[in-house]
């Protein structure tokens, strides 16, 4: 199985303005015949339904809804919190989603070869080193043991590994390292399923598990309450893993072109300013993400730049996706389907987002 291609990026000490030419060196063409038009004034208002996850990578959409971006649109957004992705894309294929946060696992893969009727849109985040919000703890015997690099993930051999459920990408980034630390993921280690993150921060101290993929700024707390020690972070494994990406429905990507575009827009300029505010620790920023998350301040700015990476030109890692559901069906077993990029993701809205960003960008005005 090879490699996860990295996904191209910027280093963290450039600039604004080197972000924007790097993205736009990637971003595809405007589309022919359709030039920027001021999508606020000619599209009626609309009301969308958007599915959330109270974490600290949802501060694009924290942002938005904080600075009036979506009014800005024409949009009235609704926000439908889960607590993860994977819960809200049930309610999408119901309808009672136009837009939703959606994680690379498993089941979605199966949903999708399964002939589901969404499909990606946008990013929502990957693993970039240095940003990625994914960290792997593991428990102060084999921390002290010397289990601090991925080389060393071989030691998980018998061991528990806790996850919130099988599948996602918690799993994955601990399966891809032990196995390319020489480990069969399927079958030399333990998976305990069931937990969510801050149970999984008590059960290392409990004895329950042995090593767990955490996300900052509970890995920290788990250092601080000596339950378990940070070995490294999941960027480590396999960087630019994509985490998650927005999904549509396909008839809205399609028959509601000018909305999937004016969302894009809007989740793409506040993207922006979150990736800024990661890197400065931003305080109207953090305060906006404590109040939507109930996280406090400190430990938000404790987490940081590590609060997760939004690319800057909205595309995500699509070869990152595809790798991943190769994995669920190849090494895991979790699902027996095909996929094909052409299935998975329809990423025209987010290019003609960027393309209408760059040309006149209606959110600054």
């Amino acid at each position: 199985m090879s490699r996860i291609p990295p996904a191209a990026h910027v280093p963290p000490s450039a600039s604004r303005r080197t972000l924007i030419r790097a993205a736009a060196a990637v971003a595809v063409p405007t589309l022919a015949g359709a030039p920027f038009v001021n999508v606020l004034a000619q599209a009626p208002r609309a009301k969308i339904r958007i599915g959330v996850v109270p974490l600290i990578s949802s501060g694009p959409l924290f942002i938005a809804q904080a600075r009036g971006f979506w009014d800005r649109m024409n949009i009235e957004a609704e926000y439908r919190y889960f607590t993860d992705g994977a819960l809200a894309v049930p309610a999408l294929v119901a309808g009672e989603l136009d837009f939703t946060v959606a994680t690379c696992n498993a089941g979605i893969f199966n949903t999708i070869a399964r002939g589901a009727p969404f499909k990606f849109m946008l990013d929502r985040g990957s693993e970039r080193p240095g940003s990625g919000s994914m960290t792997i703890v593991v428990n102060n015997k084999l921390h002290a043991a010397g289990l601090t690099t991925p080389e060393r993930l071989s030691m998980l051999k018998g061991q528990r590994l806790g996850l919130q459920a099988p599948g996602g990408i918690d799993q994955f980034l601990l399966g891809r390292g032990v196995q390319k630390a020489g480990l069969n993921p399927l079958t030399d280690v333990n998976w305990v399923t069931g937990l969510a993150y801050p149970d999984l921060v008590r059960a290392l101290g409990a004895g329950q598990v042995d090593a767990a993929n955490i996300p900052v700024p509970l890995a920290f707390l788990a250092e601080k309450n000596n339950t378990g020690k940070i070995a490294f972070p999941g960027s480590d494994i396999e960087a630019g893993t994509q985490l998650a990406c927005f999904a549509a429905p396909s008839k809205l990507l399609g028959k509601d072109r000018s909305l999937a575009v004016r969302f894009a827009m809007v989740h793409l300029h506040a993207a922006r300013i979150f990736n800024e505010a990661a890197a400065s620790k931003d305080p109207a920023v953090m305060k906006t993400i404590s109040e939507f998350t109930k996280v406090p301040e400190a430990l938000i700015a404790a987490a940081a730049p590590r609060w997760t990476w939004f690319t800057e030109n909205g595309l995500p890692n699509v070869e990152s996706a595809m790798f991943q559901a190769g994995f669920w069906r190849d090494t895991m077993k979790l699902f027996s389907g095909n996929v094909t990029r052409e299935q998975v993701f329809e990423l025209g809205a987010a290019q003609e987002a960027f393309n209408r960003l760059r040309e006149k960008n209606a959110l600054t005005a």
